[in-house]
């Protein structure tokens, strides 16, 4: 293996990364760790908003008697204008 020549009289296997590359690698897992509790925070954020929901979706569902249409003179897809004088 050929590569960049050691300083005279060091020998390579007692050559060691150092203290620096010790924090350097502390300070990834450090920032890591906490990436992914805000990953799992955001994800169960999400999955809990979901999940109210589809609850509330399924009560609209269920629930007897509410008309989805529009109220008197109000348009019933954008690109429709308004009503005049209420319902035809």
């Amino acid at each position: 293996m050929t590569g960049v020549p050691l300083a005279e009289g060091v020998d390579p296997t007692l050559v060691s990364p150092g203290v620096g590359a010790f924090w350097a690698m502390l300070a990834l897992a450090v920032v890591i760790i906490l990436i992914a509790r805000s990953f799992t925070v955001h994800m169960r954020r999400i999955q809990a908003r979901a999940a109210e929901q589809a609850e509330g979706d399924r009560q609209a569902e269920e629930t007897p008697g509410e008309s989805k249409e529009p109220p008197d003179g109000a348009p019933s897809s954008p690109d429709e204008p308004p009503r005049e004088g209420g319902t035809p």
